[in-house]
């Protein structure tokens, strides 16, 4: 590595002779190992600052020693230059990598989500990504949770009704007894709707039994959360 013998004078490289000279005897006094009791720091610090003072002060040295100088600016800064184009590369291929792993988890994720079932029948499927219900698909990251809802529009009572008075009628028969029963039971049941609750609106999905469609409703919370 060449010296910088500017920066032993503490000068620029457009120095004038006259600024050669006077930085020259400053650091000469300041530095003479004379003044600080031979101290071996001083003792090359001041030869340093002689050797500068010899190639800065001669033209044709200084001539030569600015071509060698700048040359080796020149290449340091090319090699630096590399070296921050290489590193930029390399983070590059980081954040590239990266983004090839994060979509690597997320596929695998995705198919770990795919693979688990949570509930199957005839009307519905119930994975960890997603609702097939008749033939339509339903994503769980689209929705928040599921509820259940009393379906008004069944209503059982006109048929309850009637069997109840043909079970009165009928009462000293087996199969009277019977109609009394389910007519009472009809009388008083009721089907509820799973909604899938989402910030683009509400979805309703299946209907039945409330202690079955309870059941389905928390398997799809479970797959939510």
């Amino acid at each position: 590595m060449i010296k910088n013998y500017y920066q032993t004078l503490g000068l620029e490289q457009h120095a004038t002779t006259e600024e050669i000279k006077k930085a020259y005897r400053t650091y000469a006094s300041k530095f003479h190992p004379d003044k600080q009791n031979n101290d071996n720091f001083f003792e090359e610090r001041f030869k340093e600052i002689n050797e500068a003072y010899v190639i800065l002060s001669d033209p044709k040295k200084r001539v030569h020693y600015d071509f060698t100088l700048n040359s080796f600016i020149n290449v340091e800064s090319k090699n630096e230059n590399h070296h921050n184009k290489r590193k930029q590369y390399s983070s590059a291929n980081d954040i590239i990598n990266d983004l090839i792993n994060k979509q690597k988890s997320k596929d695998e994720l995705e198919q770990k989500k795919r693979q688990t079932i949570y509930y199957t029948s005839k009307q519905l499927l119930l994975n960890g990504l997603y609702i097939n219900c008749n033939g339509r698909n339903y994503e769980l990251d689209n929705y928040d949770a599921s509820t259940l809802k009393k379906d008004d529009s069944t209503n059982y009572i006109l048929t309850g009704s009637a069997m109840i008075i043909i079970g009165v009628f009928t009462i000293t028969f087996f199969i009277g007894f019977m109609l009394l029963m389910i007519g009472i039971y009809l009388l008083f049941y009721r089907e509820y709707i799973i909604v899938l609750v989402g910030k683009k609106g509400d979805v309703p999905l299946i209907k039945g039994k409330k202690s079955k469609m309870k059941h389905i409703s928390k398997l799809i919370n479970l797959a939510i959360h």
